[in-house]
């Protein structure tokens, strides 16, 4: 069996070394955009992102897997086979931490595959089924699946949350420059770029018009405190249309302790008093409610079917019904103790893949392994095209630096 590195640590360690990105904002203002790009490029030369569960290990003779009690070759089987008898949830989960931009809707495509694999579905036929189910039966042998994107995650989350140990969980990890650019695109004032998306790389530089255009508009971007502001209310809502820095860090790093949230300063009452209101330790989330977890709809593109996540509705009021999901607070100045609490997150995760790896065997094989499924299948995640991209890249180097070059 081949060992398999889990480099957890080397995403920190390039999250802080990009960190110079915010720096951005109190350099000269006439500083060109592509200067930006130029610099974090050659800072970074020795720090591609690494392979973090596929590969041989560069430091450690043993895997972080090879030392865990629990097989990861299909955890899958081993996960929602096994009984619940100690556990106070009835529900079992496929946990997708899903963090924008980083190759999300591929993922989900991909788990639809999964799910098809072993004989069942989350499609729309169950999503127009849970509409009229309050309850699971008690007969009902279901995996639900649960997608968290527009929300933090408490860092505690896998050691308070019982339904935690009753989900497989699987995020991935993107460089934070490379995402965050991305989103300019995607979600911000990028959208509106007007030349062709198909030209804004091209012979490995940029264009004239992309850097005056990256000049002008990047900086008014990460300087838009308004909406930002405006989500602020919503506890734990990272996304918006604007920049969030540490956007990774922060989806990792919530709080939901009154010792944690009184050391960010957040020290309103009613706040306080909601959030405690949903925390596990008071709140039993033993049985799940059907239609407030995700169903996944292919067509053209992978689209969530829901009323938990993004529109909140009726009995879902409160969010998707998943582990995680009760509310956390990621706002405010981050530290080094919230990269430690981030790591301890990170750590309980089944699976964490990168991105600028998607398209490798190894990091494919690993994850069909862990998924119960063939390495050769036809949906295997290398063999995957990429979804929700406004921009393909055609080389290994484009994949990894397309806007640091």
């Amino acid at each position: 069996m081949r060992k398999i590195t889990s480099n957890i640590a080397a995403f920190f360690a390039m999250l802080i070394g990009y960190n110079s990105f915010n720096l951005y904002l109190n350099s000269t203002q006439s500083r060109p955009a592509t200067k930006l790009m130029s610099v974090e490029r050659n800072k970074g030369k020795d720090r591609t992102p690494h392979k973090v569960l596929a590969g041989k290990s560069r430091s450690k003779p043993e895997s972080y897997y090879s030392s865990q009690s629990e097989p990861y070759f299909n955890r899958w089987k081993q996960r929602f086979s096994s009984p619940q008898s100690n556990s106070t949830s009835a529900g079992k989960y496929l946990f997708f931490k899903h963090i924008r931009k980083a190759g999300g809707t591929t993922l989900r495509s991909y788990f639809n595959d999964v799910f098809s694999y072993h004989g069942r579905t989350r499609n729309k036929e169950d999503f127009d089924q849970s509409i009229t189910k309050s309850r699971p039966d008690e007969s009902d042998d279901v995996i639900y699946y649960v997608e968290q994107e527009f929300s933090t995650m408490d860092y505690k989350c896998p050691i308070i949350d019982p339904r935690w140990n009753n989900s497989l969980r699987i995020i991935t990890l993107r460089h934070p420059i490379e995402r965050h650019i991305s989103e300019f695109f995607f979600s911000g004032p990028g959208q509106h770029f007007p030349i062709h998306r198909d030209q804004l790389y091209v012979n490995q530089t940029y264009t004239k018009e992309l850097s005056e255009f990256l000049e002008e508009n990047v900086p008014a971007w990460m300087e838009r405190d308004g909406g930002k502001e405006g989500m602020v209310g919503k506890f734990n809502m990272l996304f918006g249309r604007f920049y969030v820095d540490n956007f990774q860090l922060r989806a990792l790093a919530g709080c939901s302790s009154r010792e944690c949230l009184e050391e960010k300063n957040f020290t309103d009452e009613n706040i306080l008093k909601y959030i405690q209101n949903f925390h596990p330790s008071v709140k039993s989330y033993a049985t799940p409610v059907p239609k407030c977890t995700n169903f996944i709809q292919v067509q053209r593109t992978t689209n969530l079917l829901e009323m938990c996540s993004k529109m909140q509705k009726d009995d879902c009021s409160n969010g998707c019904d998943g582990p995680c999901f009760y509310p956390s607070v990621a706002w405010g100045e981050m530290k080094t103790k919230d990269i430690e609490r981030a790591f301890e997150a990170l750590k309980a995760y089944d699976v964490v893949l990168l991105m600028e790896t998607f398209d490798e065997e190894d990091q494919s094989a690993w994850l069909s392994d862990v998924m119960g499924v063939p390495r050769d299948a036809n949906f295997a995640l290398h063999k995957k095209h990429a979804s929700n991209s406004v921009v393909q890249k055609s080389n290994k180097r484009e994949k990894t630096h397309f806007y640091r070059d």
